[in-house]
C-alpha cells in the first residue's frame, strides 16, 4: 500500500461482514431479531451478509433482507442467488449512506451451489465507492475460478478505475494458499495489514478466518476485530468481521461508475413469521 500523510478531512467509516446462516442460530433456532440486534450493535455503516434467506426449510418464508432493513433502519440491496417458490437466498448489503446504484454478478461455477456477488455504489462526504459483498464455494477450483472472474475487468477492475473499492464476505478459505495470494496480489487485506487476523468460524470456538475485508490504496486501514460476545456465538455459526477505514485525501475521482438498479427495502414484508424451525 502506498504511503501518505494522514488524512484529516476524510472521517472514518466503519464496514462489516457477517455471514448470517439464514437467521438460524448455534442453539438451532430461527430468529431474525437476534441477527437484527446483532447487526445494531456493530454499529456499522455499511454491513456485507451472505446466507440471507432460507430455500432448505430451517425458517419460514418471507423477505429476510427487506425486514432486517427495516429492524435496523438501514437501506439494503438484495441479491437472491436462489429462489424455490416464496423462499429466496442470497447476498445482502445494508448501509447507511446514500446508494446511488447497485449490480449483481454471478460467480456460480458448474452444478456447485449458485454464489454471486453483489456491488452497492454508496456516497460518502461527496465521494462515491464501491462495496463488493461476496460469498465464495467451498472446492479450492471453484475458489480459484471464482476468484479470478472477480479480479477481472468485468467486476473488481472494471469499478475501480472510476471509484475506491471495499471487497468483504465469506471467501471460504482459512489459510494462505495460492486463491489467499491471488486476492492479495490485487487487494489488501485489512486484518493482515493491520496485524489483527482472528478467526471467525464457527462461531462458538473459532479457528479458521472465513470472512475478510479486502480494499485497494484509496483507503487507509485504521483497525479491524472480530465481534465476538455471548449474542454473536449464538447468532450465527459466523462472527462478523468489522473494520474502521479512512478515504485518502484527493480530488474526487471523475465520473464513470456504472449505475444499476436500486432496491430498498422501506417497510418490513408482511407474513414474516417469527418462528422455529420444522424439527
Amino acid at each position: 500500500m502506498r504511503s501518505s500523510a494522514p488524512a484529516t478531512s476524510a472521517p472514518p467509516i466503519t464496514v462489516a461482514t457477517y455471514n448470517i446462516h439464514g437467521c438460524v442460530g448455534t442453539d438451532r433456532r430461527f430468529d431474525l431479531p437476534r441477527v437484527a440486534e446483532a447487526i445494531r450493535a456493530l454499529d456499522a455503516d455499511v454491513i456485507a451478509l451472505q446466507e440471507v434467506g432460507d430455500v432448505r426449510g430451517r425458517g419460514p418464508a418471507g423477505d429476510y433482507a427487506a425486514e432486517l432493513a427495516h429492524r435496523t433502519g438501514l437501506a439494503v440491496i438484495y441479491q437472491p442467488t436462489m429462489l424455490r417458490g416464496e423462499r429466496a437466498y442470497g447476498n445482502a448489503i445494508l448501509t447507511r449512506f446514500p446508494v446511488v446504484g447497485s449490480r449483481s454478478y454471478d460467480l456460480s461455477y458448474g452444478r456447485r451451489e449458485p454464489r454471486g456477488c453483489i456491488r452497492a455504489d454508496l456516497v460518502v462526504d461527496g465521494r462515491r465507492f464501491h462495496v463488493f459483498d461476496v460469498h465464495l464455494g467451498l472446492s479450492r477450483r471453484e475458489q480459484r475460478a471464482q476468484a479470478g472472474r472477480l479480479l477481472g475487468a468485468d467486476i473488481v477492475r472494471g469499478a475501480a478505475i472510476a471509484w475506491p473499492i471495499v471487497v468483504m464476505g465469506d471467501f471460504n478459505f482459512w489459510f494462505p494458499g495460492p486463491i489467499a495470494r491471488m486476492v492479495r496480489r490485487e487487494l489488501t487485506d485489512v486484518a493482515a495489514v493491520l496485524s489483527a487476523a482472528q478467526p471467525s468460524y464457527p462461531s462458538r470456538r473459532p479457528f479458521l478466518r472465513l470472512d475478510r475485508i479486502y480494499v485497494d490504496d484509496a483507503w487507509i486501514p485504521l483497525d479491524c476485530r472480530v465481534v465476538r460476545t455471548p449474542l454473536t456465538e449464538r447468532a450465527s455459526d459466523h462472527l462478523p468481521l468489522v473494520a474502521r477505514l479512512r478515504l485518502r485525501p484527493g480530488a474526487p475521482p471523475p465520473p464513470g461508475a456504472e449505475e444499476g438498479e436500486v432496491r430498498p427495502a422501506e417497510r418490513p414484508v408482511r407474513g414474516l413469521v417469527e418462528r422455529d424451525p420444522p424439527a
